[in-house]
């Protein structure tokens, strides 16, 4: 836990957050990946472009949580944002703070926010304030991000931010009516990677089955809870709504349609450590389309696949 006296940050929202002190960058709290990569201090874009924008004086105690463009994902969210939370609770009393410095919160954010604890009141937006100054800035370490890929890095998430994720929200869940048998479809998910191109193959299969199709993003995150807790086994493409498998009970059959090529371990990571029947279904190499990487297109030998572990 750092804590930094009179001190600015200013972030780009994408892939850099710099937090100084006397013009000086603070090295380790301060964010900066370079094509997906993560850099020491001295690659922050500020070093190139400077502080290009207003300061917006804040008056009081800031946390930061800003890191780029990546907050505002769900996976990223639940994995980066809520830990460094509780990292600073475990020291802190977050009476202390007067602001959580986050990139422009979503309604789903806000509502998890305020089932921590935090009131909507205290998010400072860095979209809208990109550049602050405050009496003191307080930062993290990230929980497990240390160096290199973040696609590479996912095979380290520690097993305390999953059991974090159980003691926190598990008993929060909204029951609703549904099946235990789930397909996660993300046709309508504002990010183009890992779309199925012909998803008419596997819903003939889940009709067969008789399971279920869920746009997570469409439900409250305390019903995706439920949902999560009380199914048997669960499909779709590679995604961040997978992330809610840390709810799953032990024994329920993940079924991951994820490109050979691309490089995630987070659902085999939380497989293991939860005791959950983890599948990986690898499809053909397809990431020439740019609008849509990772493009997924399923073969008959990926559908007998499905139908096998089902049948298991």
């Amino acid at each position: 836990i750092y804590n930094v006296k009179n001190a600015r940050i200013f972030t780009d929202n994408n892939e850099n957050v710099a937090i100084i002190k006397n013009n000086i960058i603070v090295p380790k709290i301060s964010f900066q990946q370079v094509k997906g990569s993560l850099k020491s201090s001295k690659f922050n874009s500020v070093i190139q472009t400077g502080t290009n924008s207003f300061i917006k004086n804040i008056f009081g105690n800031v946390f930061n949580l800003a890191q780029g463009g990546s907050g505002n994902n769900f996976f990223h969210f639940m994995f980066d944002i809520i830990p460094k939370i509780f990292i600073l609770k475990s020291k802190i009393n977050l009476s202390k703070i007067n602001f959580y410095y986050v990139s422009s919160p979503k309604k789903w954010q806000i509502k998890i926010f305020n089932m921590i604890g935090i009131k909507h009141d205290k998010l400072l937006d860095s979209k809208k304030y990109n550049h602050i100054h405050a009496k003191k800035i307080i930062a993290v370490d990230h929980p497990w991000y240390f160096g290199g890929e973040i696609q590479n890095s996912v095979k380290n998430i520690p097993k305390w931010i999953i059991n974090l994720h159980r003691n926190n929200f598990l008993n929060k869940s909204i029951k609703i009516k549904c099946k235990k048998d789930i397909f996660l479809d993300r046709s309508d998910s504002e990010y183009n990677h890992c779309q199925i191109d012909n998803i008419g193959r596997i819903k003939n299969i889940l009709k067969k089955n008789n399971f279920e199709i869920i746009k997570p993003e469409k439900l409250e995150f305390r019903k995706q809870i439920y949902i999560f807790k009380n199914a048997s086994t669960i499909i779709g493409a590679h995604g961040a709504s997978f992330t809610n498998i840390v709810f799953c009970k032990a024994g329920t059959k993940i079924i991951e349609i994820i490109p050979s090529d691309h490089p995630s371990k987070k659902c085999e990571r939380i497989s293991k450590f939860l005791n959950l029947k983890y599948f990986r279904i690898k499809t053909k190499k397809n990431n020439f389309d740019k609008n849509y990487p990772f493009k997924i297109h399923l073969e008959q030998k990926h559908l007998k696949m499905i139908q096998k572990i089902i049948d298991l």
